[in-house]
């Protein structure tokens, strides 16, 4: 808990703190008075300083929850000696309904360590062919037709158990609403290799069961952190601390090990998906697009519009573009009934873009390569273009920013050139532009570190610098690629566009967000709406984890409500924190400044697993006894309860 609290912190500092045109990176810091970081502005969190009971509090409440062992049949061990003839056959009845018979299953000696995964692959493949192909059969003989059940069916599978050598299979977990319950049984059939597979009687068979689950009473427990804020200027230090006021309040709520959304997710759902990095959509997006957005972006739900030789990467890798396709996106639309808060130009101060571009191999100079540009009113607005030179003997991709700007007597361009090595280009960059209309220039940042100005191979001319208005408007479009074409092909994993000329983010935030792959069964997860990206509105739904695949989560229950992947934060845990000391500690010898403020936060630490309690009754048979009438001693009044199948299972 203490160290997804100091996480937390650092999360929320990377994502909500910036000091006038740059973004404050975050890092642990240290006590030591000599350490200093390694670039300003700068936010170190330092703890835990002090950790302690908080008698006062009460303890949270124990919890309870269900969950569903499917019914699954389990085989004696197979020693070397043992064999499967080949071409076999096997006959299951599951959930006591459906009846398949898989054939065709082929053989071997347990001698060798294949046969038994062979055989678990062949069995599921059969079984997905007979659900496909509509094998699966009613008692009767007819076929199974049941959509329900045939859903539930697809959860069937087979394993082999390498270190007991058997084989088990499993059916699914059953559905509550239906009068069926969750099992496998073997049933007799011509040429059928039950045997040979340790499968027949007395193999240990078992109906699926719900168990009961307690959760422990979390402690009340209090940690007290410290903030460091450090910044080159008193200027710097005093925006920080206007932000820290906003986000980092005297007292707040402090989300724990936060996850972004990878697609909306509806009403009803039993699965999400979740980034496996990314950053926050916040209140000045324009337009947000991650790797795994299909067809929809992430501000504001606005379709992505893609040509021939555009395409997502299956495998949530990016945005692939090639030969002449483009992908679009409108930007900023007019609403079609008129609003007064909708502005004429949404960044008249200027905006910020960034590009997560990685180009293919095969560059040669004097290539140009589009990456991107946003029109307005047939003025490009931004323009990211990536020209490739000749410089001595290293082939050099110039990354060259241009911005249209109004003013009295007209428009002017504003550009800044860097070169970066073809290698970076290849290798993937996060380039980001800032364009600050003051001062009429474009800043250049690359994996969050800003263009070095002062190198002259790396910036041969300084930026051109045209003060005004940018010319912004409704119904922009941003397009990535060019309908004329691009000599190489390029994919980009997220593009962010900012109505505000804000610097870089720090490349760690979009690495520390939690992947599905740091879950685990059991653990909480809430979704709770968010208009800023980092705090949580009063919408909320939680569930645990009852799976993983990939990067999808399936939750314990359905969804309630619809969340959008863009307005929506997902965490684990929710604490309390409140300011008690805050002091400054400038440096003025060596120009540093810096501000230490002292938060506690109060956390309920839960234990790491839930306990299994007890096992319920699958279906209850109530008899409902006349008033009046004579009854047992033991018996409740009006009703009683019966297990079925006690005999085979127990009682509870």
């Amino acid at each position: 808990m203490i160290r997804e609290i100091l996480s937390g912190l650092l999360w929320q500092g990377r994502v909500a703190l910036r000091s006038g045109d740059v973004r404050v990176f975050a890092a642990h810091g240290y006590v030591d008075e000599g350490y200093r970081p390694s670039r300003v502005p700068f936010l170190s969190v330092v703890g835990p300083l002090g950790l302690f009971p908080e008698p006062e509090r009460e303890n949270g409440r124990t919890g309870v929850a269900t969950f569903r062992v499917p019914g699954h049949l389990v085989g004696r061990p197979r020693a070397s000696a043992d064999s499967v003839p080949p071409n076999g056959s096997l006959k299951l009845r599951l959930d006591g309904r459906a009846t398949v018979t898989l054939t065709g299953l082929p053989g071997g000696s347990f001698a060798s360590t294949a046969t038994g995964p062979a055989l678990a692959d062949a069995i599921n493949a059969r079984l997905a062919d007979a659900l496909t192909g509509g094998l699966f059969q009613e008692p009767t003989g007819a076929p199974l037709t049941d959509p329900l059940l045939l859903e539930a069916l697809a959860g069937v599978i087979a394993r082999w158990d390498v270190e007991g050598s058997r084989l088990a299979i499993s059916s699914d977990a059953g559905i509550p609403s239906m009068e069926f319950r969750s099992s496998v049984e073997v049933l007799p059939v011509a040429g059928g290799i039950e045997g040979p597979l340790g499968l027949e009687p007395p193999e240990r068979s078992q109906e699926g069961r719900v168990f009961l689950s307690k959760i422990r009473a979390p402690k009340a427990m209090a940690i007290d952190v410290q903030v460091d804020l450090w910044a080159g200027s008193q200027v710097d230090l005093a925006s920080i601390m206007d932000t820290v006021a906003l986000s980092i309040p005297t007292r707040g709520q402090l989300v724990l090990r936060p996850s972004l959304l990878a697609e909306d997710v509806p009403e009803g759902a039993t699965t999400v998906r979740l980034l496996t990095r990314g950053e926050p959509t916040t209140a000045l997006s324009l337009v947000h697009l991650e790797a795994s957005d299909q067809n929809l972006e992430r501000a504001r739900g606005g379709r992505v519009d893609l040509t021939p030789g555009a395409s997502f990467l299956p495998t949530a890798e990016g945005l692939r573009l090639s030969g002449t396709g483009t992908a679009s996106v409108l930007v900023y639309p007019m609403p079609a009934v008129p609003d007064p808060f909708h502005a004429d130009n949404p960044a008249p101060d200027g905006l910020a873009l960034s590009v997560g571009l990685r180009v293919a191999a095969g560059a040669v100079a004097a290539q140009s390569l589009p990456v991107a540009v946003l029109m307005a009113q047939g003025q490009p607005v931004l323009r990211l273009i990536v020209r490739y030179e000749q410089v001595d003997t290293r082939l050099m991709g110039e990354v060259v920013a241009t911005a249209t700007l109004a003013q009295a007597t007209g428009t002017q361009v504003a550009e800044t050139r860097w070169r970066l090595p073809v290698e970076r280009l290849e290798a993937g960059v996060v380039l980001h532009a800032r364009l600050e209309a003051g001062e009429g220039v474009v800043w250049l940042s690359a994996d969050g570190v800003p263009q070095p100005l002062q190198d002259a191979e790396a910036t041969p001319a300084p930026p051109v610098a045209a003060p005004g208005v940018t010319v912004a408007a409704s119904d922009m479009v941003l397009t990535l690629g060019a309908q004329t074409g691009t000599p190489l092909d390029f994919t980009v994993d997220h593009v962010h566009l900012v109505a505000e000329p804000v610097g870089p983010l720090d490349p760690a935030l979009r690495r520390s967000v939690t992947a599905a792959s740091r879950l685990k069964p059991g653990d909480v997860v809430v979704l709770g709406s968010s208009d800023d990206g980092y705090r949580v509105g009063k919408q909320r739904f939680q569930a645990l984890v009852l799976g993983l695949d990939g990067d999808r989560v399936t939750l314990s229950r359905p969804v309630e409500g619809a969340w959008a992947r863009g307005r929506t934060l997902v965490f684990q845990e929710e604490c309390f924190f409140f300011q008690t000391q805050l002091r400054r500690r400038d440096d003025l010898l060596n120009h540093l400044y810096r501000c230490c403020v002292d938060y506690r936060v109060s956390a309920l630490m839960d234990e790491p697993n839930a306990r299994s309690t007890a096992r319920l009754v699958e279906t209850p048979r109530v008899d409902l006894i006349a008033r009046g009438a004579a009854r047992g001693a033991s018996g409740h009044p009006g009703t009683s309860v019966t297990e079925v199948d006690t005999a085979r299972r127990g009682t509870i």
